[in-house]
C-alpha cells in the first residue's frame, strides 16, 4: 500500500467531511508531507478477551507526533465489562498465642539477714579484712592500741582505722568512703590525715636497721655459700604521680624511663625479706646512684659486708671504694664490646639473680597498695608516710619465704 492510500485510510477514520475535501493527487501529498507543523495521527488498538466468555477488555492508545517540536500526547482507554466484581478485602486479625504460660518477671532484691555493712563489725574473718584493708585482725588490733582518740568523732574508734587502711588499700576517694560509712566527706578526710599522722609517729620504729648478727641469724639457705655476708638487697622504684602544677616540680618529676611523671624511693631489704631502710621520696628524675648516695645507706653499713644490687647502680661502686669501708658491690656483669657473655659470666647473672629477686617480691607487696598507683596532687606532702605506712604495712605481713 503507498503512502497516499494510508493516508486516505486514517482521514476516512476520523470521520471528515469529504464534501469539502478536494481531490489529492500524489503530487499534492508530497506539498503536505513537506509543509512545518504537519500532523501525523497514529493509533493502535488492542483486544484483550479473558477466558470468561463474553467478557472482554479493550485497550486503545491514540499518539499525536509533531514534526516542529518534541510533543507527545499520550491516551489509554480500558473498558472493563460490568460482570466484573470488585472484591474488598478487610481481614481481621487477632493475637494468637502459641499455648505457652505466660510469665511476669519482676525485680527481686535479695537480702541476707545481719549481712549489710556496718564497718568493722561486719568483718568476721582474716581474708575479708586482707581484701578491704590489707592487715590481719591481729595486725589490725596492733595498730589500734597504737592510736589515741585526740579527737570525738561520731564514727568508732575501730571503723576509723578500717577508714583509713581502706584508703591505703583500695585508694578510693574520699567520697567513696563517706557512702560506705555514712559520714560527709570532709570527715573521712580529715580522720586520714589524722590517722596518717598518729601511725607514721607510732610506727616509725618499725622500720629499723638490725644488727649484723640478726641478718646472719635469719639468713636464708638460698644464700650460702656465696653470698653469706650479704647485709642488704637495694633497689629503686617507682610511682606514678598527678602532674605538679609548678614547672620546676615538674622538670624534676618527670621520669624518661617510665615517660611520664613519678615519685621515686630507694628500698632495701635484709636476705630474709625484711624492709630495714627507706630514703626520702625524690622525683623521678633522679638516678638510682644519685638517690642511693644522698639517702646515707653508706654510713650504715660496715666492713665485710655485701650490697646486691642490679644494673642501675654502677656509679655506687667508686663512690662505697672512697668511703675507705671494705665493702663489696654485687650486680650482674655487664656485656662488653658487644660480645656474647661467657659461661661464667652467664652463671654469675643467673646466681646473683636467684637471690637478688626476693627484693622484687618485696616491691610486688608494697604496690599492692593501690593508693601508690597514681598519687594525687593534695598528698604530696604526704608522700614520705604514705610510703612510711606502705612498708611498715609489708613488714606485718607473713615471710616471704617458707619455714622450711
Amino acid at each position: 500500500m503507498s503512502r497516499y492510500q494510508r493516508y486516505m485510510e486514517r482521514s476516512n477514520k476520523k470521520e471528515r467531511n469529504t464534501a469539502n475535501v478536494p481531490n489529492i493527487d500524489s503530487s499534492t501529498f508530497e506539498i503536505i508531507e513537506n509543509t512545518p507543523s504537519t500532523k501525523i495521527d497514529k493509533e493502535c488498538q488492542i483486544e484483550i478477551f479473558s477466558s470468561v466468555e463474553n467478557e472482554g477488555k479493550t485497550f486503545i492508545c491514540n499518539r499525536y507526533i509533531y514534526s516542529d517540536k518534541e510533543i507527545c500526547d499520550c491516551e489509554v482507554q480500558t473498558e472493563i465489562s460490568s460482570n466484573s466484581k470488585i472484591i474488598k478485602y478487610d481481614k481481621k486479625t487477632k493475637h494468637q498465642g502459641c499455648n505457652t504460660i505466660e510469665k511476669i518477671y519482676a525485680h527481686q532484691a535479695t537480702i541476707t539477714e545481719n549481712k549489710y555493712f556496718t564497718g568493722f563489725r561486719s568483718i568476721g574473718e582474716d581474708e575479708e579484712l586482707i581484701d578491704l584493708a590489707g592487715v590481719t585482725l591481729d595486725n589490725f588490733r596492733f595498730l589500734l592500741k597504737r592510736t589515741v582518740d585526740k579527737h570525738k568523732y561520731m564514727v568508732a574508734k575501730e571503723d576509723r582505722l578500717l577508714i583509713f587502711l581502706m584508703k591505703m588499700k583500695l585508694g578510693v576517694t574520699f567520697s567513696a568512703l563517706s557512702v560506705l560509712f555514712g559520714v560527709h566527706r570532709t570527715t573521712v578526710s580529715r580522720i586520714f590525715y589524722l590517722y596518717l599522722e598518729e601511725l607514721a609517729s607510732a610506727t616509725s620504729n618499725l622500720i629499723f636497721w638490725p644488727s649484723k648478727s640478726v641478718v646472719q641469724r635469719t639468713m636464708p639457705d638460698c644464700f650460702h655459700p656465696n653470698y653469706s655476708n650479704t647485709r642488704v638487697i637495694i633497689d629503686c622504684t617507682e610511682f606514678q604521680i598527678e602532674v605538679p602544677s609548678t614547672v620546676d616540680n615538674r622538670v624534676w618529676c618527670y621520669s624518661h624511663y617510665k615517660k611520664g611523671f613519678t615519685a621515686k624511693v630507694l628500698i632495701g631489704i635484709t636476705p630474709g625479706g625484711f624492709i630495714s631502710f627507706k630514703s626520702k621520696v625524690a622525683g623521678g628524675r633522679k638516678s638510682d646512684s644519685q638517690i642511693t648516695v644522698e639517702s646515707g645507706l653508706v654510713d650504715l653499713l660496715e666492713n665485710g659486708d655485701i650490697v646486691l644490687a642490679d644494673k642501675g647502680f654502677p656509679q655506687i661502686k667508686k663512690f662505697l671504694d672512697e668511703s675507705g669501708k671494705e665493702i663489696g658491690l654485687v650486680m650482674p656483669p655487664f656485656l662488653k664490646n658487644n660480645m656474647n657473655f661467657s659461661r661464667d659470666e652467664t652463671d654469675a647473672t643467673y646466681s646473683i639473680a636467684r637471690v637478688r629477686i626476693h627484693v622484687e617480691r618485696i616491691m610486688q607487696r608494697l604496690r599492692l597498695y593501690q593508693i601508690l598507683n597514681k598519687i594525687p596532687q593534695n598528698l604530696f606532702c604526704h608522700i614520705d608516710d604514705i610510703l612510711h605506712i606502705c612498708c611498715v604495712l609489708v613488714n606485718l605481713q607473713s615471710s616471704i619465704f617458707s619455714n622450711k
